[in-house]
C-alpha cells in the first residue's frame, strides 16, 4: 500500500531542494533594497533568504484557496497589500499549490515596486521528481508547470528576465551535493526585474509672458515720450 505524505513540502527530499534554492537565490537577490519583501511559500518552515539591504519580510503560506502565515485571507481574492508595496516578491513553489495560478502571479506583479525583483521557484515537471510527487501526494496534488510558461508571462508584462535554470539533484534524495549547474535538476528558478515606467520627454513650448507694468509713475516722469520738449 502506498505511503502518502500529508505534505510533500515538509519531506526531507523537498526540504533539501528548498535549501539548494535558498543557496542559489541569496546571492542573486543580495543587492535588492526596499522596506519590505513578500515571501509566498508552501510551508512556514521555508525561511526567506537573508538579505541585509532589505528591511522586513512578510511570509504568506499558500495552500489551495487559503492564505496563512502573517495574514489570514482567501486565496481567491486580491492580496491584502497596497500596490507596489514590496521591493522583492519571492514565490517559492507557491504557484504549485494555489487554487488560481494566474491570479496569484498577477497579484505578485501588482504589489511589486518598479525596479523590484520577482523570483519564482518550483519542481520541474520534466524529470524524476514529477512521478515521485504524483506517487507521494494526496489529492489535490501540486500543479507542476513548465518554467517557460512563467517566462512568457513575465516577458509579456515587460519584465527584464533571466533564463530559467535548473537547481537541486536529479532525483529526490536527502544528502549529496547539488547546485544550479545541473541540467537535470529537480527544481527550477527564474529571476526577473520589473521595469520602471519610461520617462516621457516633454516638448518645450514658447509662452508669451507679459512684462509687468508699474501702476504709478515716478514724480517728474514724462507721460508721453513723443511729446516735444518745450
Amino acid at each position: 500500500m502506498a505511503a502518502f505524505a500529508p505534505d510533500i513540502y515538509v519531506t526531507p527530499q523537498v526540504r533539501k531542494l528548498l535549501a539548494d534554492e535558498a543557496a542559489v537565490l541569496a546571492p542573486l537577490l543580495a543587492r535588492c533594497t526596499g522596506d519590505h519583501g513578500l515571501h509566498l511559500t508552501t510551508t512556514a518552515q521555508a525561511e526567506p533568504p537573508a538579505m541585509p539591504l532589505l528591511g522586513h519580510w512578510a511570509t504568506v503560506r499558500v495552500a489551495g484557496a487559503a492564505l496563512g502565515g502573517d495574514i489570514r485571507a482567501s486565496g481567491l481574492e486580491a492580496l491584502p497589500f497596497a500596490d507596489e508595496a514590496f521591493g522583492v516578491v519571492l514565490l517559492r513553489h507557491a504557484l504549485e499549490t494555489t487554487a488560481r495560478q494566474d491570479n496569484l502571479l498577477d497579484e505578485a506583479i501588482r504589489v511589486l515596486a518598479p525596479g523590484g525583483m520577482l523570483a519564482i521557484t518550483g519542481i520541474h515537471p520534466f524529470g524524476l521528481w514529477s512521478p515521485w510527487v504524483a506517487r507521494q501526494s494526496r489529492a489535490p496534488r501540486p500543479r507542476l508547470t513548465w518554467p517557460w510558461w512563467w517566462s512568457q508571462r513575465l516577458v509579456r508584462d515587460e519584465f527584464e528576465l533571466s533564463m530559467p535554470r535548473r537547481v537541486g539533484s536529479a532525483w529526490p534524495r536527502v544528502g549529496g551535493a547539488s547546485g544550479p549547474g545541473s541540467l537535470v535538476g529537480g527544481g527550477y528558478f527564474l529571476v526577473a526585474r520589473k521595469k520602471r515606467p519610461s520617462a516621457v520627454p516633454l516638448r518645450p513650448r514658447m509662452v508669451a509672458v507679459p512684462a509687468p507694468i508699474p501702476g504709478t509713475l515716478a514724480s517728474g516722469a514724462r507721460r508721453n515720450a513723443r511729446e516735444p520738449l518745450s
